[in-house]
This record gives structure tokens, C-alpha cells and sequence, in this order.
């Protein structure tokens, strides 16, 4: 019988959920491991060693102690780029400040490190390779990953050149006569450091999730859930220069089909390689994630214009996206419908963007559909579980 040990944050509802598929399905109760134990060094991965045994990380979320000792891993971490650096003691004595945004680099730099390091300690076989992990996780990498297979996705400003500020980010623009960009925190998630930014001569603005607090002359950027916009050069510019010394990917800004009179993306989940759960997302601002206050549509609202045979196509291009990642078993795809209801580009890939709560495939959950899968495609004879 398969036995999982499940890598995550016990407070986080994806703990939950995931065990109550297993419990569904008659299967054991997945070993809990909290990121804190493993970065504090209370145990090692290698501990587990048994036939039949799955290994799953999940998305290190909602917590402080760990998001720190990530930062602090990062300390050591030897990188050319120009983000904010702090050394490890001062990232342990670092306060919870809600929603700032600190040290997202060199976060991600610690986050790949620790990745690799227990990569090293597994004996046995693994939901999504802490590998493929790495790459979804930093948006230029990955996005260059996609083109060099050829799949469709917005024109990249920065795939040839790097684009490291505000003045920089105005050239580039000037010079691939282009006047709507988005600008995305490289290793931000969830539509963290998310920037939608036109300008038309000298008239610019900037749609965001970054909120700016200027005090006591010291500048702070933070996650909010309120749709910010910008018309400032000055405050733009703080924002931007922040964004890209941090590592972003700066694409096209791309118009999206409308329903409702709204425009609307889809997250596409991929389990086994082939694509499943579908929710639209329609968009009261550019960005469309859940979290923000937008709607959510199941796959009965598509146009009634997008035809079959498109739609179909759109999903085999979310399947050969996830396809650049053999080594991941699942994943979550950022899908833009053109208005024409027929072009169609990745915007994103998530090694984590499977809670779709409420979303199913033939009556599952993704978490459902995801141990199902794992076990038809281990040979296990499913007529003796009931759905």
C-alpha cells in the first residue's frame, strides 16, 4: 500500500485537505514533516525509508519562523544580483511586520538551497522534484524554459536583456514600441509584487498589489489584497526599482477575452499529465487570482463562442506546458484566451497551484484525482475503493 510523507506547514489548509483525500480512499494518514523541524535540523528526510513511500512538499506558507529561516538560509548563498541583502542572525531576529515584503531574493535563494539539500536525503519517489520546484518558482527561468520549447506565452522584455530599473524598464519599452507591461516579482506568489503598467508618452500608470509606505524617510513595499493604482513618477519608480532588483519578469501586458463584460483567465490543473480541474477567473482588476475579490466561474460560463475543438487545443498546450516538468506529478496553469477566443499564452506555471476548493473533475477534488491517478499509474487495482 502506498504511504506518503507529506513536507508543509501544519496550519496551512492544504494539510488538511490533502489528508482527507488519503482518508477517503482508505489510505493511511500521511506523515506530517514541518518545514520549522526540517530548517531547525530536528530531523532529516532520509529518516523514511520504505517501499511504496511518496514524498510531497507543499507550499511553505503562512508562517513567519519559517519564511525567515528560508531568508537566513540565504544568507550564504553566493548570487551577482542587486537585491537587498541581511546576514543570517539579523534574518532570525527579523519581526513580523504583516504583509511586507522582505528580502524576496534572498528568500528564494534559501528556499532553492534547502530544496536541493533534501532532494539529496529522499529514499524514495516524489510528488513534484524539488528540481522542477526551483525552476516554477523563479517566473524568468521558467518562462524561458517555455519558449525554448515552444510554447506559447507573452513576449518577454527581459529574455534577452536584463532589465534592472525604472529608467531601464522605460528604454526597453520605448525601444520594443511596446506601452503595457506587466512587471512580476520573480519569486513572488499568489499576485505578490504583481505590477500592471502602461505608459503613453508622458502619462503612465501603475495597477498593483504593492502597497508603498513612505514614513520617517524610509520606504516599504507590502502584499495587499486592495488593487492599488499609481500615477506618481516618483512613487512608481520606487516601486519598480524594487520589483526588478529583486529578480522580475517583464512580459507584454496582454488583453484577455471578457465574460460578463469582465475579462477572465483560467487556472488549469495538470495531474498525471493530463489536464483536470478548470476554474475561470473573472477579473475585476488585471489581475484575476481568487484572493483578490474576483469571481469564480466553472467551465459551464465559457463564450459560447470559444468552440470546442480551441478549447481542446488550449488544454493539450496546458499539458505539453506541464510536460517541460517530467519530474512533477502535478501543477497548477495560468491560461489567457485572446479576445479572438482562439490564440491562447501560459502565463505562469505553479508547482503548488492545486487548492482549487469546491473545483472538480468527475465529482474529485484535485487532491482526490491527484492519489487516484498516482495509484492507476502505480498498477494498483482500484476496484476495491469507493468515490
Amino acid at each position: 500500500m502506498l504511504k506518503f510523507v507529506l513536507i508543509a506547514n501544519p496550519e496551512t489548509c492544504r494539510v488538511a485537505l490533502f489528508q482527507q483525500a488519503l482518508a477517503r480512499l482508505g489510505l493511511p494518514t500521511a506523515e506530517l514533516v514541518p518545514y520549522e523541524k526540517l530548517l531547525a535540523g530536528q530531523c532529516f528526510l532520509d529518516k523514511w525509508d520504505a517501499p511504496d513511500l511518496w514524498f510531497r512538499f507543499e507550499a511553505p506558507e503562512r508562517n513567519f519562523a519559517v519564511d525567515r529561516a528560508f531568508i537566513a538560509a540565504g544568507a550564504t548563498v553566493n548570487d551577482a544580483g542587486q537585491h537587498q541583502r541581511i546576514g543570517a542572525i539579523e534574518a532570525y531576529q527579523l519581526q513580523p511586520d504583516k504583509g511586507r515584503i522582505l528580502y524576496p531574493r534572498q528568500w528564494y535563494l534559501g528556499w532553492r538551497q534547502q530544496l536541493q539539500t533534501w532532494a539529496g536525503q529522499i529514499h524514495g519517489s516524489i510528488f513534484n522534484h524539488p528540481a522542477d520546484i526551483i525552476t516554477m518558482f523563479d517566473k524568468v527561468q521558467c518562462q524561458r524554459l517555455l519558449a525554448n520549447h515552444k510554447i506559447p506565452i507573452p513576449r518577454s522584455l527581459t529574455h534577452d536583456t536584463a532589465i534592472l530599473s525604472y529608467g531601464q524598464l522605460i528604454a526597453q519599452m520605448e525601444a520594443q514600441n511596446c506601452q503595457r507591461v506587466f512587471v512580476k516579482l520573480a519569486h513572488g506568489s499568489s499576485a505578490s509584487g504583481v505590477v500592471a503598467y502602461e505608459r503613453r508618452g508622458i502619462i503612465e500608470r501603475a495597477i498593483t498589489t504593492v502597497e508603498r509606505v513612505a514614513e520617517q524617510g524610509e520606504v516599504r513595499f507590502y502584499n495587499s489584497r486592495k488593487i492599488r493604482q499609481y500615477s506618481h513618477s516618483k512613487e512608481i519608480a520606487d516601486i519598480i526599482n524594487f520589483l526588478l532588483k529583486e529578480s522580475a519578469q517583464v512580459e507584454v501586458w496582454m488583453p484577455k477575452a471578457r465574460l460578463e463584460g469582465r475579462e477572465f483567465d483560467a487556472r488549469v490543473v495538470v495531474i498525471g499529465g493530463k489536464a483536470r480541474q478548470v476554474v475561470l477567473r473573472v477579473g475585476n482588476s488585471p489581475m484575476t487570482n481568487l484572493h483578490l475579490g474576483n469571481d469564480r466561474r466553472d467551465l459551464s460560463a465559457l463564450p459560447k463562442a470559444l468552440s470546442t475543438e480551441c478549447w481542446n487545443e488550449m488544454l493539450h498546450t496546458c499539458e505539453q506546458a506541464a510536460a517541460c516538468f517530467p519530474r512533477s506529478f502535478y501543477c497548477g496553469i495560468d491560461l489567457l484566451i485572446a479576445p479572438n477566443l482562439r490564440d491562447h499564452y501560459i502565463l505562469e506555471l505553479n508547482a503548488f497551484g492545486d487548492l482549487l476548493q469546491g473545483i472538480t473533475w468527475q465529482g474529485q477534488d484535485t487532491y482526490t484525482t491527484e492519489i487516484v491517478m498516482l495509484m492507476e499509474q502505480e498498477g494498483i487495482d482500484m476496484k476495491s475503493f469507493e468515490f
